[in-house]
């Protein structure tokens, strides 16, 4: 099965052939959300460009792009289930009729990829070649996304016990909705076939679709070892997946477990390059606040620098989180700054072992 790409300036393009599980078509039973409200709510951020974000009606976990082009839509990063991506589809249903012919996975984690499966074939998935190398893997054994989705059954038997000690009927109803939303997750992460794009490239890719311009670039290793930034240069949009997230005022910071830390700040240069107005965060509200890349560049070095120093003090990965102080960034970053994630140190220790080994 061949497939047609616009034209890639610097880049390197893989067009794969049908070698991987068949997609099914955009359908199944599991409707919007539960209650079957909306899942997600859409603010136009330029002409025919949404910003998408979840209602709370059912779990979303992350932001996505909807462009709205001539003849067809280009989508952003892919939620975190199929069901929240068969929301996500029902609700760009309300916007346009036009299909979807286009999905950029800005990198490989669940919460941003693990919808691609609704796709049919008549749909390109393009990410970075990262993206398709661990999506091939056993991804959902892994660290990361083990560390994520293996509470769910302890969450919904936390919220059964606390619906069965409450007789206050207000709280009743709410704790009833987060059980409904937490059950349903679960069974959508059951539901769950990583699914790997079917066009990557290396480097950067343009397509001139529709009417309009879209860059994919590979602003070097950070946030995972294959993030994309998709940028509108006529629209002066970047959407950075979790490469960047850090609204002014959020306290957010991005996971690290399967970061480059080290590398990162030099890659935020590469993003911060780009000529855009507004900037897109895979977790969070859109801004255009510059220097938040460099508060977050700030972070990452002091991170690295601290944890470096422990490892060659001989601590061990508990201890040295036990040990970080990021204090100093509260101002940006909040109480956020208070509990290190072993997570990421213990990224940060293997990585010091492939470059040191012992």
């Amino acid at each position: 099965m061949n497939r047609s790409l616009l034209t890639a300036a610097t880049c390197v393009i893989v067009i794969m052939t049908a070698q991987w599980q068949t997609r099914g078509a955009v359908s199944g039973a599991v409707m919007q959300s539960p209650d079957g409200s909306p899942s997600h709510r859409f603010e136009e951020i330029a002409d025919g460009v949404y910003f998408a974000t979840g209602t709370g009606a059912m779990t979303t976990m992350s932001n996505n792009l909807v462009i709205i082009n001539d003849d067809h839509v280009m989508l952003v990063d892919s939620s975190v289930s199929p069901a929240a991506a068969r929301g996500l589809v029902e609700g760009i249903k309300t916007l346009t009729d036009k299909p979807i012919k286009y999905v950029f996975n800005t990198h490989y984690h669940f919460d941003h990829a693990h919808g691609n499966q609704i796709f049919g074939d008549d749909v390109e998935i393009i990410g970075h070649e990262f993206v398709r190398s661990m999506l091939l893997t056993d991804v959902l054994d892994q660290r990361t996304n083990r560390s994520f989705t293996a509470g769910i059954p302890a969450q919904v038997e936390a919220l059964r016990a606390r619906l069965a000690g409450t007789s206050d009927a207000t709280e009743r109803q709410r704790l009833e909705a987060q059980l409904v939303i937490q059950e349903a997750h679960g069974a959508a992460v059951q539901e769950t076939r990583p699914t790997p794009p079917n066009v990557t490239y290396r480097d950067s890719l343009t397509l001139v679709k529709g009417g309009r311009e879209v860059q994919l670039h590979f602003p070097g290793r950070g946030h995972t070892g294959g993030d994309s930034l998709v940028f509108l240069p006529e629209e002066g949009i970047v959407f950075t997946g979790d490469f960047f997230v850090g609204s002014p005022g959020s306290g957010g910071l991005p996971y690290m477990g399967d970061g480059y830390v080290e590398e990162w700040p030099a890659s935020l240069d590469r993003l911060r390059a780009l000529q855009f107005d507004v900037m897109v965060p895979g977790h969070g509200a859109p801004f255009r606040e510059r220097e938040q890349i460099d508060h977050l560049q700030a972070y990452l070095r002091d991170f690295y620098g601290q944890v470096s120093a422990l490892h060659a003090q001989g601590l061990s990965a508990e201890d040295a989180t036990a040990r970080v102080d990021l204090t100093a960034h509260a101002t940006h970053y909040g109480n956020r700054v208070r509990n290190t994630d072993l997570r990421a140190v213990l990224r940060m220790y293997e990585l010091f072992q492939v470059k040191m080994p012992r």
